[in-house]
Order: structure tokens, then C-alpha cells, then sequence
């Protein structure tokens, strides 16, 4: 937070507090955040986002469910004692295929929604036009920090690592697919690796 000011508005992450944030979601959209400060600010501002390769980022997600451990982590990371209860009943923690298929299962009641980590929604407005200046990927972010750095006039210090330590299985996810894991993730992420070029 050295670089911000008393009056930024900055979304909790692990135990670091934020400030200003009643009301933000550390995931909200460019969308929703142009709607609340006005489109001219907006337009303003340098608007950068960071993604993932979504076969990647779904077997983290796993692993990040997987590796929860209550009191663990951050305070912001923590989770109700209802889910903990359906976790305890259900013989979790479940394969990640089994896993999986209990989210499209999942998405199919009345109300609920496929429960994975899409974000082409968050850097575009409603008619599918990004509206970022910039959407780095994940893969090739130290180089991103270098450029955000330069852009910024201050160097940028990473040294966040709220969710690392779950993810005890580092192989490839190329290793961890079965054929249809990897065509969900294809079909569910298909604008996002349309967009950044993604491959499995």
C-alpha cells in the first residue's frame, strides 16, 4: 500500500485489511467499477487485468477448495460452517473429475450458476467489448510487472502469496485432464482462449 493514498479504495486479500472497500468485491468487474466511479473517470484511468490459461486456473480453483483447511490462511480465505458441515458429509475432498462434474451438476438448479472461475465477464461490458486497457497473462506477468512498473513510474513489489500453498500436486495440468475435463473447460472457458490465444 506505500504507493496509495488515504483515500484509494483497496480490497482485502490473506490477513492484509484494505481500506475503503465497504461495498467492493475484490473480484469486481470493470463493468460494475465504471458504473460506480462514473465512465469519465473510468476512461481516465490505466485499467489492467491479469488472466490465466483456464485449464490452469481451474485445476488451481480444485486444489484451492481441495487444500482448505479452516483457520488456515488468510482471514478473508475462510468459509462459512455450513459448507464446511456439506464438505464433512459429502467424503470430501473429491477427485478432480468427480469434482467437476458435481459443479455442472450443481449449475443446473433452479437459481445456481456453473461455479467456475470465468472472467471474460469481468474485463468487458455487457455486450462482450473489452473495455481494459490492458489484459496480462498470468504465465508471463513478471514481465507484465516490469511493464506495469514503467507505466507506473514506481517499481512494483510482489510479494502477495495468499493461495500458493494449496496446490500440493505441481505437475503439469497437461497431466491431470481427463478427455472430459479438458473439452469442459474448453466449451465453459471458450471466449477467454479465443480471445488470449489459449491452448491445452
Amino acid at each position: 500500500m506505500q504507493h496509495c493514498g488515504s483515500d484509494d479504495i483497496i480490497t482485502p486479500i490473506g490477513d492484509l485489511p484494505g481500506q475503503n472497500h465497504r461495498g467492493w468485491h475484490r473480484h469486481e468487474s470493470a463493468l460494475s467499477i465504471r458504473d460506480r466511479l462514473g465512465r469519465d473517470f473510468f476512461e481516465q484511468c490505466y485499467v489492467f487485468t491479469v488472466d490465466r490459461n483456464p485449464w490452469d486456473k481451474v485445476l488451481s480453483n480444485y486444489w484451492a477448495y481441495k487444500g482448505y483447511l479452516h483457520g488456515k490462511g488468510g482471514k478473508t480465505e475462510q468459509i462459512s460452517i455450513v459448507e464446511r458441515l456439506w464438505r464433512a458429509i459429502s467424503g470430501y475432498p473429491w477427485t478432480f473429475d468427480i469434482w467437476l462434474k458435481y459443479r455442472v451438476l450443481k449449475s443446473k438448479l433452479p437459481g445456481a450458476y456453473t461455479r467456475f472461475p470465468v472472467t471474460f465477464g469481468k474485463y468487458t461490458d455487457g455486450e462482450g467489448n473489452i473495455i481494459v486497457d490492458k489484459i496480462f497473462r498470468y504465465e508471463q506477468f513478471q514481465e507484465g510487472v516490469k511493464e506495469l512498473s514503467a507505466k507506473l513510474g514506481f517499481q512494483i513489489d510482489l510479494r502477495q502469496s495468499q493461495g500458493t500453498g494449496t496446490r500440493k500436486n505441481r505437475e503439469s495440468y497437461k497431466t491431470q485432464y481427463s478427455p472430459y475435463g479438458m473439452q469442459l473447460v474448453a466449451d465453459v472457458f471458450s471466449k477467454e482462449i479465443e480471445l488470449l490465444g489459449y491452448t491445452f
